[in-house]
């Protein structure tokens, strides 16, 4: 066998072999997912029902879980409108370690998605996942009543998604909220993710109407200033192929 055979032979396999993921992701892997994602499905007859559950009911019932340390923090989203194939309610749950998730799913034995039963006769805990927050920026600064922007991605490899967010992404999420229109933001990456409806999860939190109304004229004014990176542009070249978008949604933080 020629040595010129071998090396194209090995230029083949080195090119199916997945990308490694960065230092950083490795880290993040070397504990389970202490963050769980829950979506809610309501009927049209039980929107308004289920958001006051929510806010009175579930709300209160996690703020004394968070007084006991059960759970570190949580949030309760509402879907401004209702969408064919989005959520009514989501629920965001950090734990202080992956140990405390256990107490969470002892729980969900009697009271799935954490509903009891007048939750349970409003809606469905659709779907719940176990995730890690990956990057954010005054994740904390939650503001009641204000405009959340909730975004799903798939993407076809983790590694190479995760370089695309810190040289693509997150340029210009620091760069919106330079400009004052975004007061931070959350990404959380679907730790056992394999499709969809999603393997990252990204949340803007926008400082009001007005500013979510200028959302394009901002976006496109900070793009302009970063095609002139050739990193950003080489990504933004790219990034169609690197990940897929999914029905977004406009949201209400009600509770945290």
């Amino acid at each position: 066998m020629s040595g010129r055979f071998l090396l194209k032979t090995l230029f083949v396999a080195l090119a199916f072999l997945p990308l490694a993921a960065p230092a950083a992701a490795q880290d993040e892997l070397n504990d389970g997912p202490k963050s769980l994602v829950i979506s809610y499905r309501a009927s049209a007859e039980h929107r308004v029902a289920f958001r006051r559950y929510l806010a009175t009911n579930l709300a209160p019932r996690l703020r004394a879980m968070k007084a006991k340390g059960q759970i570190a923090d949580f949030r309760i989203f509402y879907s401004w409108y209702r969408q064919p194939a989005v959520w009514d309610g989501l629920v965001i749950l950090r734990f202080p370690t992956f140990a405390a998730v256990s107490g969470w799913n002892a729980l969900e034995r009697s009271e799935p998605g954490g509903l009891d039963a007048p939750g349970l006769a409003l809606a469905d805990p659709v779907a719940s996942y176990s995730s890690d927050l990956a990057w954010s920026r005054n994740p904390d600064d939650l503001k009641d009543g204000e405009v959340y922007y909730v975004i799903p991605y798939e993407y076809r490899n983790e590694g190479e998604y995760r370089d695309y967010v810190k040289g693509y992404v997150l340029p210009q999420f620091d760069g919106w909220i330079e400009t004052g229109a975004l007061r931070g933001y959350e990404i959380y990456m679907n730790r056992y993710g394999t499709g969809s409806p999603w393997d990252s999860l990204f949340i803007q939190h926008y400082r009001g109407l007005a500013a979510f109304g200028k959302r394009q004229q901002i976006t496109a004014s900070v793009r302009d200033k970063l095609r002139n990176d050739p990193v950003w542009k080489a990504w933004s070249d790219k990034k169609a192929g690197i990940r897929s978008e999914s029905e977004n949604s406009i949201a209400e933080l009600i509770a945290h």
